[in-house]
């Protein structure tokens, strides 16, 4: 994914190139030799414009849709997380500890390894063995009374819902928008940017203007589709707060029962 700079560098680079095609239309064919077409290219720039507006427009509402998906899926992860440390409190002294301590190395697994890895498109596979004796450690809990019976019940709960909440979060990080809609939404901005340069304007200082406004709006959309899309990669991605403040709460001393 892009970074900032290179965003920035996207964006600059599509308003010369629209530019770069209107001057160049201009010197091939003069503004006042297109002035007689421009009724019949209005009705058609407004249908693409309203065509392409609609398309960008939900694209880039169902990649912030997903982005905001990612940024919840991964707190209630943490949460869970952290449920199931203090739901561990109820259990047998060795079960109790276990769960603690292995909570404790999951969360600094996806704080240093796995969201730097998830950063660069990968997966940390570290954390998949801290699950598995997360769930080894509640199989082998042996029960004595009925509060243990009922916090077993619940730290199975909360260690279902963290590992099912793990795999959301790294099919979310492999996930990007399907290569169909990157050619609509690409083919789209061409066309609607050079029916917008076909226009027979009197002011071409004026016209490029607007031609570097319109350009300007679509790389400024497209760009922020590229990112909001890789929820986990670029410059506008999710930040691991919830699991920050996991490490931060389960660091406070815990009174041992």
């Amino acid at each position: 994914m892009l970074q900032a700079s290179e965003s920035a560098f996207v964006v600059i680079s599509v308003i010369a190139v629209s530019l770069g095609f209107l001057f160049l239309l201009d010197r091939c064919w003069p503004s006042h030799h297109r002035r007689k077409h421009n009724e019949s290219f209005a009705w058609q720039v407004n249908f693409l414009g309203m065509t392409y507006g609609v398309i960008i427009s939900f694209m880039l509402f169902a990649a912030w849709t997903s982005f905001s998906s990612a940024i919840t899926n991964a707190n209630a992860e943490a949460n869970a997380a952290i449920n199931l440390s203090r739901v561990a409190d109820t259990l047998p002294t060795l079960q109790r500890d276990q769960v603690r301590t292995l909570v404790r190395q999951y969360i600094e697994i996806i704080l240093y390894d796995e969201w730097p890895a998830m950063n660069r498109n990968e997966l940390s596979p570290e954390s998949h063995e801290i699950v598995r004796q997360l769930w080894s450690a509640l199989a082998h809990t042996a029960i004595a009374n009925d509060t243990q019976q009922v916090g077993l019940d619940h730290a199975y709960t909360e260690l279902s819902s963290m590992t099912e909440h793990r795999r959301i979060r790294q099919e979310q990080a492999r996930q990007h928008l399907p290569g169909i809609l990157w050619a609509v939404l690409l083919f789209g901005s061409v066309i609607t940017v050079s029916y917008a340069c076909l226009f027979g304007a009197e002011n071409l200082t004026l016209h490029a203007i607007q031609v570097s406004g319109l350009s300007l709006l679509i790389a400024l959309s497209l760009a922020a589709i590229a990112d909001l899309s890789r929820p986990y990669q670029g410059a506008a991605h999710v930040e691991p707060y919830g699991f920050i403040r996991a490490q931060q709460t389960l660091k406070a001393p815990v009174e041992t029962p």
